[in-house]
């Protein structure tokens, strides 16, 4: 494992409300937050709106300096409330920027944060310089009125006219999720909003307790091992101020569910900090990302069950249940071009998705997926060598992959065109694109002392 590549950001909602579950400040539930979060020496990403920079200015600047916090915009609703005209929602995002900027004069970096998320949205953040926007939700389909399945996980240039697209070049908006997912019990189950590190869902779903909190270790584990392939793995983790407070002023969960969210916060900021990773801000992450990667860097996930099992109840049936597996490792893969997950022992992929050519942000991106065949397969102790052909079909990026027990083992030769990777032991990816012509690939993989 290379810990320090993974990317750590603790982002809490410190918004200003005035709804029917709440309205004011949470200052309660923000400064317990604050003080998780700081015991352990994690600097806070704050969502502020301009309603709540004036109760809390002072705080984040102390805690600017003694712990690095910094902030990002809470932006008006861009249907609810600028009814969908880019000029009047571009105008309220300037307007509340400058309230920002006025309050905390180092915050340069601009990250705006909303979950509903829109073409015109992130055309007019490019506008007004802004460089990162969070509030993505992968595979996520109607909660909380995001639907946004089809987009990569993790972050990812987001392309201003596609804004479920990742760029095919270098953008200037880099995406950053709500929550970080289990990428393994969400693609084979659907239920992201469950299977995630928010602790409200977890809690309810029955995964973790105030005490237990072993699901969310191997969630963090599984993002850990994945730093030996990949450059950066990101891992962002949101809880709302105002579910930590029960009060006058907001009681969206009761006492004993804000007591566990506390004390689940608590023991995981204890264990990932027993890590040498990278605990940062999103506005630093975002200057990370863009110093680190020139166009959306791919991202190489082998993951496995957790053995955790949700709870049947109100919450996990909501949504016409939750799959519970136990599911086999799966492999999951994505870059500017494409996303695609595999299962262990299949070559062709399950899931095939190509953003390339995409404009329509209602579609989930999927693609058919050719017929493969392998021949003049054959295997040593030292050497595996084998030919794979696919026929005619349409233009588009594409991949396969090889299992088996690989440890000790090196790309000798593969077909021109063709990127080969060995990941974790276990597999040898194949990325490359399908022209519309049949296509044939030699791969042979020796042992590392045959092929010295």
């Amino acid at each position: 494992m290379r810990p320090e590549r993974l990317i750590y950001t603790f982002v809490s909602y410190a918004a200003h409300y005035d709804a029917t579950w709440g309205r004011g400040v949470a200052t309660d539930g923000i400064e317990r937050t604050a003080d998780l979060a700081h015991r352990h020496g994690i600097p806070v990403t704050w969502i502020v709106n301009a309603g709540s920079v004036p109760a809390l200015e002072d705080r984040i600047r102390e805690w600017h300096d003694a712990y690095g916090d910094d902030v990002i915009l809470q932006t008006p609703f861009f249907v609810e409330d600028a009814g969908m005209s880019k000029e009047k929602w571009k105008r309220a995002v300037e307007r509340d920027w400058a309230v920002v900027a006025k309050a905390f004069s180092w915050a340069k970096t601009k990250v705006a944060g909303r979950g509903k998320i829109y073409n015109e949205a992130i055309e007019a953040l490019e506008e007004l310089g802004f460089e990162g926007m969070w509030g993505y939700c992968w595979e996520q389909v109607w909660w909380d009125g995001i639907t946004h399945k089809g987009i990569p996980w993790g972050s990812w240039y987001v392309d201003g006219r596609r804004f479920k697209a990742p760029h095919p070049g270098r953008g200037q908006v880099v995406a950053f999720e709500w929550t970080a997912r289990d990428l393994h019990a969400t693609i084979h189950s659907g239920s992201p909003v469950i299977y995630s590190t928010d602790p409200d869902d977890v809690y309810r779903a029955g995964l973790c307790t105030g005490e237990n909190i072993e699901y969310w270790k191997h969630v963090f584990q599984e993002y850990l091992s994945n730093t030996e392939h990949n450059e950066q793995v990101y891992f962002l983790q949101q809880q709302e101020g105002h579910e930590m407070e029960y009060t006058d002023r907001f009681a969206v969960f009761d006492p004993g569910q804000v007591e566990a969210n506390a004390g689940m916060l608590d023991r995981f900021f204890a264990y990932i900090t027993s890590f040498p990773i990278t605990l940062t801000t999103v506005p630093n992450a975002v200057a990370l990302y863009k110093a680190k990667n020139e166009t959306t860097s791919p991202s190489y996930m082998l993951v496995r069950d957790s053995g955790v099992r949700p709870d049947v109840n109100d919450y996990t049936l909501a949504l016409g249940g939750t799959g519970v597996g136990p599911w086999p490792d799966t492999f999951l893969y994505y870059d500017r071009d494409c996303q695609m997950s595999f299962v262990r022992g299949d070559m062709r992929p399950r899931l095939m998705r190509s953003y390339v050519g995409q404009w329509n942000m209602e579609k989930e991106f999927d693609q058919d997926i050719p017929q493969v065949f392998v021949a003049d397969y054959r295997k040593t102790e030292r050497r595996i060598e084998m030919k794979i052909e696919i026929g005619h079909f349409p233009p588009m990026p594409f991949g396969l992959t090889y299992w088996d027990a690989l440890e000790g083992f090196d790309v000798e030769a593969c077909a021109e065109g063709v990127e080969a990777r060995i990941i974790g032991g276990e597999l040898v990816f194949l990325r490359f694109d399908l022209t519309g012509e049949p296509r044939t690939i030699r791969l042979s993989l020796a042992r590392k002392e045959a092929a010295r």
